[in-house]
């Protein structure tokens, strides 16, 4: 941070220590003569220095009041920072509601956008508390929410972004629409971010299209820029239906261009009614099969998940949309049992991008918080460690834990805390290092900056976003403790508790099996499921000791050790149809370990390595594919070849084959065969149930 951010931090932390310490009115004669930072100023310099400190205070949860004597006509505008203003009311939390609050902050820890902002809320919130975290749920739940295409920049356009929806201002960017293969500039009011499988988007009014638009964030090129510098630009938003992205199947991302009717064998007419019934209509038949209805807007993309489903499903009406799904079928099938052959020219070889975030170190991927409310939560900190004490010693440890700090950030946030209002002689506190420990001596208007401050709407929203994700979502924080702790922090909030994070479905087991698992794992007892193994197109019951709950990519699963296969597996939640706790409790395995979960298999096992198969990608999908993996090689068509990891073969034959003849499988050439074999095991359903025309 240069020399300028820091004198301006300076000088608002100065301005709001000389309206706590006056507790009066005050003009802005006295706030130009009194405050560090505006001393020199012409009257014109410091007014605008003044009002743009106001503005930016104001940003962060600190409102001057301003009142105007009505018995004066020449009497300027008076200022002063009212306690209500400033100080965060008390909450009095029980030790479960903390116990949850705490656990929220281990399991997103490093693994969500909004970490740091949470951090520091909660610094406020239980300063003083001792943190009762709830080990047993901390080891037996792991959270991971910054994929491999959340980076850096993403996290920019977040900053970005939120401070466009807050003050109401239009933006510009660049922007790749996948579909379309175009680049192009937007205009857009930005209403709501949403949060959806993995991946953010912002929700605006596009004024190139005059209607409502959903634009991913990881496509946004470039900078995010205001169009222009008034205080707003567009009026608040009237009621927003966010339903039409938040609650949407990927076949309805484009408007519906008509109804399909899917036939469903017993084996999977279940999962699709609990996964899919709010998008469509599910009717059950007496032998547990089914039929279900849905709009949609894209042919391919309803096609492509009824091939996914396998022999299990297939089209009835209709007609076209039948036609299309044996069309494809036909298509996978011969281009998988003859050798494959390339028509386009191949392109120059060049660099895959390469992301310049360490996978490993999520910091640089999460959103900051602002300094000056990290400057205040330090002070507000020290403070209260002195208590009627005019002196005290701080671990420097401790602090750089508490606020996830370097020792060198620690030490410049000191030497900024030392100068507030040096001049203006409203001092509060003089921190001093020494070895590992802060030492820190209260001055006269010390007390006043002892209780915290209100939450910035940014710590708001992460504390607001973060219960409703782990309220919403994880099956073993008590809801009740979740519940009570979200209202409390509502009414203290006030006006920030408008979140302006929309959160997409997630993807877990029914409500009847997901409280058997969570209770399963919180008393180590064996349980009998029957599982869904989408692979295979079966449903097989399983004795396993469950040990863990893994959230990824909007998806929940069960790391356990199976007894049929004798080692660790990993149960996706949704296709757990049904469990059945048994009498037994089990000891725990030292070998069985949480690990990243990868979609591609069926195990999730730490020395597990994934293959990687090579994949001819039609110009009609390679767009897509080519951003979830890296490409080989680049045709001049538009196609390209993909590697894409797997760890299970029978994975692999149900992924080429969701894509029906519009990805190739070059390699492993062993599969080839599977892959046809498999189309023509589909074709035979279509074939012994004609359509209804």
């Amino acid at each position: 941070m240069g020399q300028r951010d820091d004198d301006k931090l300076v000088r608002q932390l100065s301005l709001v220590a000389f309206l706590m310490a006056q507790q009066r009115p005050v003009t802005a004669e006295e706030i130009h003569e009194a405050v560090e930072g505006y001393g020199g100023m012409s009257e014109q310099a410091f007014l605008r220095r003044f009002y743009s400190d106001r503005s930016e205070l104001e940003g962060v949860g600190l409102k001057l009041a301003v009142e105007r004597p009505s018995d004066d006509p020449f009497q300027g505008d008076l200022y002063a920072m009212p306690p209500e203003n400033y100080y965060l009311p008390p909450i009095e939390f029980d030790e479960a509601e903390l116990s949850a609050l705490h656990t929220s902050l281990y399991l997103l820890e490093g693994q969500f956008a909004y970490a740091e902002p949470l951090r520091l809320a909660l610094q406020h919130l239980t300063l003083g508390r001792p943190s009762p975290l709830d080990d047993h749920a901390a080891r037996t739940v792991a959270v991971n929410l910054l994929g491999s295409r959340h980076t850096s920049e993403v996290s920019s356009h977040l900053i970005k972004i939120e401070s466009a929806i807050s003050r109401r201002k239009t933006i510009r960017f660049r922007y790749y629409s996948i579909g379309r293969d175009d680049l192009g500039d937007r205009e857009v009011d930005p209403y709501s971010l949403l949060y959806m499988a993995g991946n953010w988007y912002l929700v605006g009014y596009a004024h190139d299209r005059e209607d409502l638009r959903c634009f991913r964030l990881s496509r946004i090129q470039g900078r995010i820029t205001f169009k222009t510098r008034a205080e707003h630009d567009f009026p608040p938003p009237s009621e927003v239906d966010l339903s039409r992205y938040r609650d949407r199947a990927p076949w309805q991302l484009a408007d519906p261009v008509g109804t399909a009717v899917i036939e469903l064998s017993p084996t999977i007419a279940w999962w699709v009614d609990q996964m899919f019934g709010g998008q469509g209509e599910y009717e059950e038949r007496p032998d547990g099969s089914g039929i279900y209805r849905t709009e949609y807007g894209g042919e391919r993309e309803i096609v492509s998940w009824v091939l996914g489903l396998g022999a299990e499903a297939q089209v009835v009406e209709p007609p076209a949309l039948r036609d299309a799904a044996v069309a494809a079928l036909e298509l996978l099938r011969t281009r998988h049992s003859t050798m494959p052959r390339r028509r386009a020219k191949p392109l120059p070889r060049t660099a895959e991008p390469v992301a310049a975030d360490d996978p490993d170190d999520p910091s640089e991927r999460v959103v900051p918080v602002e300094r000056i409310s990290r400057l205040l939560a330090l002070m507000t900190r020290l403070l209260a460690a002195c208590g009627r004490s005019y002196e005290a010693e701080v671990p420097c440890s401790a602090l750089r834990s508490e606020l996830n700090l370097t020792q060198e950030a620690l030490e410049e946030d000191l030497t900024l805390l030392n100068l507030i209002n040096f001049g203006g002689g409203c001092y509060a506190l003089f921190a001093l290092v020494e070895g590992d420990e802060v030492i820190v001596q209260k001055e006269v208007y010390g007390d006043q900056f002892s209780r915290p401050a209100r939450l910035s709407p940014l710590e708001a929203k992460a504390l607001l976003w973060a219960l409703d994700f782990v309220g919403g979502r994880l099956p073993l924080v008590g809801e009740e403790s979740l519940a009570s702790a979200r209202r409390k922090i509502e009414d203290a909030v006030g006006e920030a508790s408008t979140t302006g994070v929309e959160l997409g479905a997630v993807q877990t087991a029914s409500e009847p099996v997901g409280a058997v698992l969570a209770r399963a794992v919180r008393e180590d007892r064996v349980i009998e499921i029957d599982y869904w193994t989408e692979s295979r197109g079966e449903v097989t019951k399983r004795v396993i000791e469950p040990h863990m709950l893994m959230n990824s990519r909007d998806a929940w699963y069960l790391v356990a050790f199976c007894r049929k296969a004798g080692e660790q597996r990993t149960f996706r939640l949704d296709r757990i149809r049904g469990a059945t706790p048994l009498d037994e409790v089990f000891e725990r395995r030292v070998e069985v370990e949480a690990v990243p979960y990868q979609p591609w298999g069926t195990t999730a096992q730490a020395k597990q390595h994934a293959q990687i198969a090579r994949v001819w990608c039609s110009p009609a999908i390679a767009r897509w594919l080519a951003e979830e993996h890296p490409s080989a090689e680049r045709f001049s068509d538009g196609s390209i070849i993909a590697e894409i990891p797997y760890a299970s073969d029978e994975w692999l034959v149900k992924e080429i084959t969701k894509h029906g003849g519009e990805a190739v499988l070059h390699a492993p050439e062993e599969l080839r065969a599977a892959v046809a074999s498999n189309a023509e095991r589909i074709l035979g359903h279509y074939s012994a149930a004609p359509a209804r025309r």
